[in-house]
């Protein structure tokens, strides 16, 4: 192994960049409000998105420095170079950082393209028509590729075709994109090293087959490799793979050898240097990480079995990949697809034919669609072969394997034993070099006697060496939990409450919200992948009212398609039932396969660490009100006790105090108050009686009702009760021992 000062470096830079605060490279600015707040928004388009809907303008009248990505409801007709101005009926927002764990971290994708609002805006005029040609140019031309490839494909392959020819996703489906993610396809839809190799190498090749010079040859491949990167709109992976190829163009054509680790942290460099945050880039580490694993593991892999089966070469090629970049996709994903590297034995080889086949289409498309419907029809058998595999494996036992985001000391460790196995087999293969050259000068009887004796013990090496890399896989699923937890979500203007006890029961208690779109899949889901939950033993509905339960049908329909979080218990009250949401919800929950009982006063839920008893409502009331019929529930676990009360408002409250409830029975040290904060809620009589140490409130930001309500925080604070709400500091957990308990809070300097 040759020296690589320049990985060395590459390596160290991206840790420094790691370990430093991203803020030192985030370009912050306040949103304008009051009479700063502008009466329009001009500047200069430097980018238009694919589907033309939404446009990038750069020194605006806002931020010379930063971008500002605004969105259309319908293509507009801008060119790239122009100047535009919209006048009224636009909002300004900035990117939402996450206040849950698991949450997408959007402020922080966007600053990595140097966006700092998000505006919503309906029409906007022209006031300098002036045009960047090369860009508009190349954008023109990826437009006009996108509306051939929608004549050739049907509808179900056009989302798949588009990331895989021009890095447009904007017509995949959230289905395919999940399918191919669990399935451990996800790389094919993302332009990478594959693709300019047929781009880049093919051309090479063929030219230099045709008799032109190295320089004559190498110059129009390179151009049509750079130039490719452009039209597809030069993603992290398809800037690596640019930079490296451009490296081993030029190294041939200058006489010099082409080391792919050296061109790997060179292309490193550069895209580090330009964005230090591609550092924390989900994109960058696992693009940079399966290269690496190719150039590192691999070749150790190799020698290590020493197979000439090519199928088995492939499969350790795989296996490679996965090794070097397991603890990346565990902590950006917090999923494992156990099959991926089978699947991708037979996947991988396609994707050569796929994309020479929509080469082809699209080249003779300008020809005739007759003739280019030959190649498609090629592309969509081989896209429909994929889906049906990618579905096939889900539908086997452990498919996917939720194991949770691990701890950075796991991630260390795990890379710590990686790189001490690749250092060992490192010195074992110069040790062997040295033996054969020593054994060359004896006779070749000598040297096959030799190899024989050596022979059990190198079988020995191979099944100790399989054994370490599969208990250096296990390090990863490695999870200390213990005790009790309950997380209160930030669901902005709703409720979702999650409890795991020591013995390892989850339950979700409601979930949804009315400020935020899909709350179940971009907070809750998330959430409960970081925590390794692959299936709900219960999820308990208070009382049906859209920002308790939207996120609960979410999980509903989202548990329909394999390798999802699964429910297994549905436990809703009678006056829910009652209710047309609640039979609709209970529809939806039998047709998912999810049992749906019923809870009311004096059911118990109980393992062997903890027990959750449901103290409201009973079997046959009348209510006016939903809210007062909020299921009411008090946990325990040792001295520990959490009330959870819905909606409950004071109506309902008086009916628990006169139903012969005591302090006892209800004093706890945690309390989730009552309606989000809201003043018909927590009464000076329910407070005193109940008497918590801490009150949690589950509240927007800013919503239309004022919660939390400031009478509500007066009698709270009457009791000595500590408040935090989620709006101030996102996602609020209460961990326990049975005895002691503590708070931590996910934004603990608040949610700005």
């Amino acid at each position: 192994m040759r020296k690589r000062p320049l990985g060395l470096a590459a390596v160290i830079l991206t840790i420094v960049f790691l370990v430093l605060p991203a803020d030192l490279w985030m370009t912050f600015k306040s949103l304008p409000e009051g009479r700063g707040s502008p009466d329009f928004l001009s500047g200069t388009v430097c980018e238009i998105a694919p589907g033309g809907k939404a446009v990038s303008l750069k020194h605006t009248n806002i931020s010379d420095t930063g971008i500002i990505l605004v969105y259309f409801d319908a293509e507009v007709p801008f060119s790239i170079g122009n100047t535009i101005q919209i006048d009224k009926n636009f909002k300004l927002t900035t990117p939402e950082i996450p206040t849950n764990p698991g949450q997408f971290n959007a402020r922080l994708y966007y600053q990595t393209q140097k966006i700092i609002f998000l505006c919503f805006a309906e029409k906007a005029a022209v006031t300098d028509k002036s045009v960047k040609v090369i860009p508009q140019f190349f954008y023109e031309l990826r437009r006009e590729f996108g509306i051939r490839l929608q004549i050739l494909f049907p509808e179900s392959c056009r989302g798949v075709i588009g990331a895989v020819l021009l890095g447009d996703k904007s017509e995949l489906k959230d289905e395919t994109k999940e399918l191919y993610q669990k399935s451990g396809m996800s790389h094919l839809l993302a332009i990478s090293g594959l693709h300019v190799s047929v781009f880049g190498m093919t051309l090479y090749r063929l030219l230099r087959r045709c008799g032109m010079s190295l320089w004559m040859a190498g110059i129009p491949s390179m151009l049509t490799v750079l130039s490719y990167g452009i039209l597809t709109g030069m993603g992290i992976s398809t800037a690596r793979a640019v930079l490296m190829f451009l490296l081993s163009a030029v190294a041939d054509m200058s006489g010099k050898s082409y080391d792919m680790l050296t061109a790997l942290a060179a292309a490193a460099i550069c895209l580090l240097v330009n964005q230090p945050l591609y550092a924390r880039n989900a994109s960058f580490l696992l693009s940079f990480g399966a290269v690496l694993g190719i150039g590192s593991v691999y070749p150790v892999l190799q020698e290590l079995f020493a197979v000439r089966n090519r199928v088995v070469q492939t499969l350790l090629l795989s296996l490679s990949v996965q090794l070097m970049t397991l603890p990346l996709t565990q902590y950006f994903y917090c999923e494992i697809s156990l099959y991926s590297v089978l699947l991708n034995l037979v996947v991988v080889p396609l994707m050569t034919i796929l994309m020479f086949s929509g080469i082809l289409a699209l080249g003779l498309s300008f020809l005739s669609f007759d003739a280019a419907g030959i190649p498609a029809f090629c592309c969509i058998v081989i896209m429909q072969l994929y889906e049906k595999l990618g579905t096939v494996f889900l539908c086997l036992p452990a498919s996917v394997l939720h194991c949770g985001k691990p701890e950075i000391w796991q991630i260390v460790l795990y890379y710590m034993c990686l790189f001490g196995f690749l250092s060992w087999r490192f010195y074992v293969r110069e040790c062997r070099k040295k033996q054969i050259a020593q054994a060359a000068v004896l006779g070749e009887e000598e040297m096959e006697e030799e190899e024989k004796r050596k022979e059990p013990k190198l079988r020995q090496k191979q099944i100790c060496s399989a054994a370490g890399l599969f208990f250096l896989n296990l390090l990863l699923l490695l999870r200390l939990t213990g005790g009790f937890q309950f997380t209160m979500l930030d669901v902005g203007q709703g409720e979702a409450l999650f409890l795991r006890t020591k013995a390892g029961t989850s339950i979700l208690v409601d979930g949804g919200s009315t400020s935020i779109s899909e709350a179940g899949i971009y907070r809750i889901i998330p959430f409960l992948k970081t925590q390794g939950i692959a299936k709900l033993d219960y999820v308990i509905v208070t009382h049906v009212d859209k920002d308790h339960i939207s996120g609960i049908q979410e999980i509903l329909e989202c548990s329909m398609r394999p390798g999802n979080v699964k429910i297994t218990t549905l436990l809703l009250s009678y006056a829910s039932l009652a209710e047309e949401a609640g039979q609709e919800l209970a529809a939806l929950a039998e047709a998912c396969g999810t049992k749906v009982e019923k809870i009311m006063a004096g059911m118990i839920l109980k393992d062997s660490s903890a027990q959750l008893e449901c103290i409201y409502p009973g079997k046959e009331e009348d209510y006016e009100d939903t809210n007062e019929a909020s299921v009411t529930m008090r946990l325990s676990y040792g001295k520990f006790s959490i009330l959870m009360t819905g909606d409950l408002g004071v109506e309902g409250e008086k009916k628990i105090l006169n139903s012969g409830e005591t302090g006892n029975s209800l004093n706890c040290e945690i309390l989730k108050a009552g309606h989000h904060g809201s003043n018909t809620s927590s009464s000076e009589e329910w407070l005193s009686v109940v008497s918590p140490v801490w009150t949690l409130i589950s509240c927007g930001k800013e919503n239309p009702y004022g919660h939390p309500h400031q009478e509500t925080l007066e009698r709270l604070q009457k009791v000595g009760s500590g408040v935090l709400t989620t709006a101030d500091y996102g996602a609020i957990t209460v961990r326990s021992d049975g005895q002691e308990f503590r708070v931590e809070v996910f934004c603990p300097e608040g949610v700005p």
